[in-house]
């Protein structure tokens, strides 16, 4: 075997090798991004469902910070609390409060965060959690409207408006998550709610 022959057989196999290494190195990086979004969507759902989100959530769904904003002295609280102004003893209930409504704000900021850059596909996470999302905009709006003008800042939780208006509009593209084509399991309530005798209740 002539030299020119082995040096174009070893610069074959040398650039065999160097594909091959490459397609390894695509399908690695493929995997640990995959592995690195499942983390992700986790730590959301673990953060979401922790005992301090938990206690702000049944907080807000009760309708609380919406009654409470109706009250001058609580908005007095929240505009002294955000010129770092001194507040006397106020209702623990103003305290709770506004701590639900931080909590969940910079929570959905940090998630807004995320998706607006990518880091976390906004398709796996809108696929789960667009209706938390614009549940929670829907009961923090008047709170958020409150505290921008209050502190003049319009970026507050502008990650979470992002996010709420991606959720938004892709409850619009999907109005239905279920499968195409895909058959769906007959279903029968066995008590229907017409024939539920509380049903009129006032």
């Amino acid at each position: 075997m002539s030299p020119e022959t082995i040096t174009a057989i070893s610069s074959a196999l040398t650039a065999a090798v160097i594909a091959a290494t490459a397609v390894a190195a695509v399908i690695q990086l493929r995997h640990m991004r995959s592995g690195n979004l499942i983390e992700a969507v986790l730590s959301f759902r673990a953060m979401l469902e922790d005992d301090e989100h938990r206690k702000a959530n049944r907080l807000l769904r009760g309708g609380d910070l919406a009654r409470e904003l109706e009250d001058p002295q609580f908005r007095r609280y929240l505009y002294r609390i955000s010129k770092r102004l001194p507040v006397e003893d106020v209702p623990q209930r103003y305290i709770d409060l506004l701590e639900a409504a931080v909590a969940l704000g910079n929570s959905f900021e940090l998630i807004g965060g995320m998706v607006r850059n990518r880091v976390v596909a906004p398709e796996i996470f809108l696929a789960n959690y667009w209706w938390v999302v614009t549940n929670t905009w829907d009961r923090m709006k008047e709170y958020i409207a409150m505290a921008r003008q209050y502190t003049g800042a319009d970026s507050l939780f502008e990650d979470f408006e992002y996010l709420t208006v991606i959720s938004a509009e892709w409850a619009k593209r999907h109005p239905n998550s279920y499968a195409r084509g895909v058959a769906r399991m007959p279903l029968v309530n066995p008590y229907p709610l017409e024939r539920q005798m509380w049903l009129n209740e006032p």
